[in-house]
Formats: C-alpha cells, structure tokens, sequence
C-alpha cells in the first residue's frame, strides 16, 4: 500500500468522522439538558413555578397621544407557572403603569380536561371566560404563549430533530443555531458553545393588537433549581422592540402548590362551566336603558348598543375577541335578523379596542376617528395566525368581514326615529381626542375611562373635562353610562365635579 492511497484514506476517513460529529439540533439539545443537570431531569419536569420577579412590560399601548412613546410600567411580585403535563399556565403580578397599579393575576387552566380561563384583578370577584377571553399586562399578553414558549418542550422537540446546525450570532453574542418545529411552529434556537446551554431563540408570535410579529426570547442567569438550570431573566423583544423583561429570584420544580392556582373557585364554578360549554365566552348581560338603547354589561369593560329599524350600532367592543363574540350571540338572540352593522371606537388603548377584530369578523364596520386611524387600521388588518383568529380564518376562506371607516371630529348614524351621535373633543388629560357617544332619543352618553356612572366614585380631572365637553356641544345629557361603571344620572356627575377639591 502506497504512503499516497494511505493519505488519501485517511483524509476521506476524517471528512467522514468530521461530517458525523457535526452539530444538529438533536446534539444541541443533547448537550443543553445534559448542562442543565441531564436529560431525565429534564423530561421529569411536569411544572416549572418562577418566583418573585421583577421588571417591566413595554407596548402596552396606551398613550395619550397616538404614536407617542410610552414608558415601561414596572412589574412585580411576579409569579409564573407552566404545567407542562396538564396543558397550563399561571400569570401573577403587580403592574405599575405610571401611578396606575394592579394586582392581576390570569390563569389558563382545565376541568374535564376542558381548557377555561380564570381573571383576577384586585378586588373584582374571580370571574371565568374561555382562554381567549383572557387579557394580560403580564410578561405576555395571554398565559397561553407562556406556556407555548417554554423552553422545556421547545429543547424536547428539538431532541427529535436532525437539522442541521450552523454559526450564528444572537442578541450580540457566538451561537450555534439550528431550526425547529414546535407544535407546527418554526422556532430558531440559539446555543451558547461553551454553556452549551439555550441562550434564546426565535419565532413568530400573534398579538393582541399589532398581529403576527417576529419575536425574539433571550434567556440568561442560569441558576440551579431542585438540580435543574432554568434562566432566572428571560427578555423579549416583539416587532423590533422592547416588550417585556423579567428576572427571578427564585424557582420550584413539580411544586405541589403549584396546583392550587389552577382551582376552579366555587365562585366561578357556574361561569366556567358556561365558558365550557360555549367554547368562545366572556359574561355579558344586555340590560334595557330605554327604547332601543342597551347596556351591555360586562365583568370590567362594557358597551353601548343601539337599535335602529334594521340594524344595531355597538358603541366600544371592547377588552377580547371572546367578549365581542359573547355579545354577538347575545344580540343576535335578542335581535334576531338584525346584523351589528357598525362598532365604534372611543379611544385606541389597548383594553378598549381588544374586541375589535372579533366584532369586525362578523360584519361590523368599525367606525374610527380620523386620529385613532393608524393603530386600528393596523390591527385590523394585520394577519393573526399563531392561531388563526376568526377574521383571519374568514378572510382565508373569502367571507365577508367588516372593514374600517374613518371619519374627522362627527359621525352621526341615523334611520327612521333613531340616531346615534359620535364626537370626538380634545383636552382629556387620558387620551386624546377622546369620543363620546350621545342617543338623542334617550338623552344618554357613552364615554370610557373619564367616570365611572353609577359607582359613587369620586370625579377626577377626566371626569371635569367630559363635563366641560357635554357642556360645549350643548348636549342634553339625562343619562350616563361607561365603560367602566355601570348607568347612572347625569346630576351625579355635576355633584361629583363641582365636590372636586
């Protein structure tokens, strides 16, 4: 044997040996859970509980002016947990947006392995809606992408996957990087070479309001807990910008107590059994305020409806997809063949306007002021598939959808003895311009966030200015009701603006 066919084996030998060592996502994820204390510890996880942490939440899309830039509320007390055997997720924190502060606390959870949602805030009673129905300020917006992007069932996934891997740099920093799907989902992953643990990756995921965005997950601060590494700060970034940022200080593997989060309370018991049964629920009650003119009340947000000879206009769909379709099927039971056939806007904030692709998705004109045009027209027409939401399965399958009219400072819709009256007044120390809605009819006005009728709470500088506004359109205002509140006389809000200090 020649020393030149010797050489030439042994470089195809090392070719072969160097092509059989080379990374795949299933070696990366080998090596991250075996860093992370071993594969069995890891696919012994059931529950992962985060404790005590800390930090902020941008995009809450909330300004007073559109378009403006909005500081990060602060987040804390934060507790997460995902149950990854039983399909859960917890969300519980403090949120304090510029003075605004909440005790929030939303839960995806099950019975009979039916999936059901559970909202608490402050000192509102527990109230149960199906998962969509669920809206948070939290590190996500639904406790149902928490869980989703876990990193547990995204490294296990990844163990079954032969791709190919490839050098990468994520978030500043060398990695190996490979692609995965998840749960039909294409999720890039990014691994530290030395650590060889998961440092972050990359998806898609669909907000609330702005739709499909990229999203990007930097996990740091690996710590030990009950023997596993888990990142104690997890940062994201969605749609090029900051959305939220967490660090913990400390965890629990298949806690116990984690279960008690997911209890139903016998206060919910009932609704999550509606919830259930409905698929798509949120509580609604449709209360009579006079002929033709409708309080749609709600567990936090509620709406304004007004019948016309033909039609119903809905002023506000607001909060969550699931409390529009709720309402939906509500009117459409009271007011058989007659269609909602258009829903106004008030004001652009993130829990006003969170029912508007589900009101849109079943024929509504959604009526905007000129002002509010660009993150409605946004959100209306962004795509929604991670999941699919219902105007995103509708346009799929060439439906007829609502679609978004502008209109600058009036808008009055009118047929046969009936009217209703938008006007859109600047000078709201919430948000500007503000709408206001007014049924000539019943001699009642519709407003969100500037008083709360029918509550006995106390006016602020939002309250003085709706006031001073009803009284430069000259508007004959008998009745009030909100958004938030309940229907209360137009007296109240004098006494409570003139008890002012």
């Amino acid at each position: 044997m020649t020393s030149r066919f010797v050489a030439m084996m042994s470089a195809v030998l090392a070719v072969g040996t160097a092509a059989c060592s080379a990374p795949t996502a299933r070696s990366l994820s080998d090596e991250a859970m075996a860093a992370m204390g071993g594969a069995d510890k890891v696919r012994a996880i059931r529950t992962i509980t985060m404790k005590d942490g800390a930090g902020t939440r941008d995009q809450l899309l909330e300004p007073r002016h559109v378009g403006e830039a909005e500081p990060s509320a602060k987040l804390s007390k934060v507790t997460e947990i995902v149950d990854l055997a039983g399909g859960r997720a917890s969300l519980h924190y403090v949120i304090d947006n510029a003075g605004f502060m909440q005790d929030r606390h939303e839960v995806m959870t099950r019975r009979n392995g039916k999936l059901v949602g559970l909202d608490y805030v402050g000192m509102r009673p527990v109230v149960a809606t199906s998962v969509d129905g669920l809206f948070s300020w939290g590190t996500q917006n639904n406790p149902e992408i928490t869980l989703r992007r876990s990193l547990v069932p995204i490294l296990l996934a990844a163990a079954e996957s032969t791709a190919g891997a490839s050098d990468e740099n994520f978030a500043g920093r060398n990695a190996a990087h490979a692609h995965v799907t998840v749960n039909g989902e294409d999720i890039g992953l990014y691994f530290d070479p030395q650590t060889k643990l998961l440092i972050g990756f990359e998806t898609t995921d669909s907000e609330a309001l702005t739709g499909d965005v990229p999203a990007q997950y930097v996990l740091d601060n690996y710590k030990a807990v009950d023997g596993v590494l888990l990142p104690h700060k997890i940062t994201i970034t969605k749609g090029g910008k900051p959305y939220s940022m967490v660090e913990y200080a400390g965890g629990a593997i298949n806690d116990a107590a984690a279960e008690k989060d997911f209890e139903i309370p016998e206060a919910a018991s009932k609704q999550a059994d509606e919830a259930i049964a409905a698929g798509v629920f949120s509580p609604v009650a449709l209360d009579k305020v006079a002929d033709g003119v409708y309080f749609a009340r709600a567990y936090s947000h509620n709406s304004l409806v007004v019948e016309f000879p033909q039609w119903l206009a809905v002023v506000e769909a607001p909060y969550t997809d699931a409390q529009s379709a709720t309402l939906v099927r509500v009117l459409g039971a009271q007011f058989p063949g007659k269609p909602i056939k258009y829903a106004a806007v008030t004001h652009p904030h993130s829990d006003h306007i969170g029912g508007v692709r589900g009101i849109a998705a079943a024929g509504a004109a959604v009526l905007v002021e000129k002002a509010h045009e660009a993150p409605l027209r946004t959100m209306i027409e962004a795509h929604h598939t991670r999941p699919a939401d219902d105007l995103e399965k509708r346009r799929t399958a060439n439906q007829p959808v609502g679609s978004i009219e502008i209109y600058e400072g009036k808008k009055v819709l009118s047929d046969g003895k009936q009217s209703l009256e938008l006007y859109a007044f600047m000078g709201s120390p919430h948000v500007e311009p503000m709408v206001l809605a007014y049924v000539p009819s019943a001699r009642l006005a519709f407003q969100s966030d500037l008083w709360f009728p029918g509550t006995g709470a106390p006016a602020g500088p939002e309250a003085k200015q709706l006031l001073e506004a009803i009284r430069a359109l000259k508007l004959n205002v008998a009745t009030h009701a909100g958004g938030h509140g309940g229907v209360g006389p137009a007296a109240a809000l004098e006494k409570a603006v003139a008890a002012m200090k």
